[in-house]
């Protein structure tokens, strides 16, 4: 009788360890991909996006050295990683996209300004904004809130946020596309210093939660 008692208790302690002996192999499968793209990437000697989910940095980084990094105040992360680490930025989206007025000047006839011109300073970068990976991956960034009405307006819109992917999953699934979302929050100047530091065809490495350390081995010919 004491054994037919024991038979599910054994039962569940042997599935516990299979699921956790799988977790660990998956984690190291993921650092073992992370630790090869990011090899790959210093090799090239070109700039690259490191977002470290676990330490919670996000690091601009050439040869496996960081050139600067921001640190995340906050995140939220939907859907599952991408099985190619490495991805490039295809667009970026700002509602309040960087431009500024140009008035033409020694012209037979009067210009009304325009705002056509490209903005090169780091004020006329915009805080928040979506950029798009090249597998999908959807990254937004928001600026930390400073104010009690931000900080209200931030709280009300976490419930929304996640009762609004399970419908845009089920939307992307439906026409056949994964979806995966990374929302950071960053202070306003790092959110704007992000913007004008990466851009379009820049690659992107991210470091999920959990994973273990992952760091570029040290590439022939540089120093480290």
């Amino acid at each position: 009788m004491r054994i037919a008692l024991l038979l599910p208790l054994l039962f569940c302690l042997s599935v516990g360890t299979i699921r956790a002996s799988d977790s660990h192999l998956t984690s190291l499968q993921q650092v073992n991909a992370l630790l090869q793209a990011e090899y790959e990437l210093a090799r090239t000697g070109k700039p690259y996006l490191f977002i470290d989910l676990s330490e919670q940095h996000v690091r601009l980084k050439v040869s496996g050295l960081s050139l600067t990094d921001w640190p995340i105040n906050g995140f939220r992360r939907w859907g599952n990683p991408s099985a190619h680490p490495a991805a490039g930025l295809v667009r970026k989206h700002s509602l309040d996209e960087p431009e500024r007025d140009v008035q033409v000047v020694n012209s037979a006839a009067p210009v009304a300004p325009s705002k056509k011109a490209k903005a090169y300073e780091l004020s006329d970068m915009p805080t928040a904004y979506r950029m798009r990976l090249e597998n999908g991956t959807e990254i937004t960034v928001r600026p930390t809130p400073t104010h009690w009405l931000t900080h209200l307006r931030s709280a009300l819109a976490i419930p929304f946020w996640y009762l609004s992917r399970p419908l845009i999953s089920d939307w992307k699934f439906l026409r056949g596309s994964p979806y995966n979302e990374l929302a950071l929050s960053l202070t306003e100047h790092d959110a704007r210093m992000l913007y004008w530091a990466f851009n379009e065809g820049n690659l992107c490495l991210i470091r999920l939660p959990g994973t273990g350390a992952a760091a570029a081995p040290a590439v022939p010919g540089t120093n480290r």
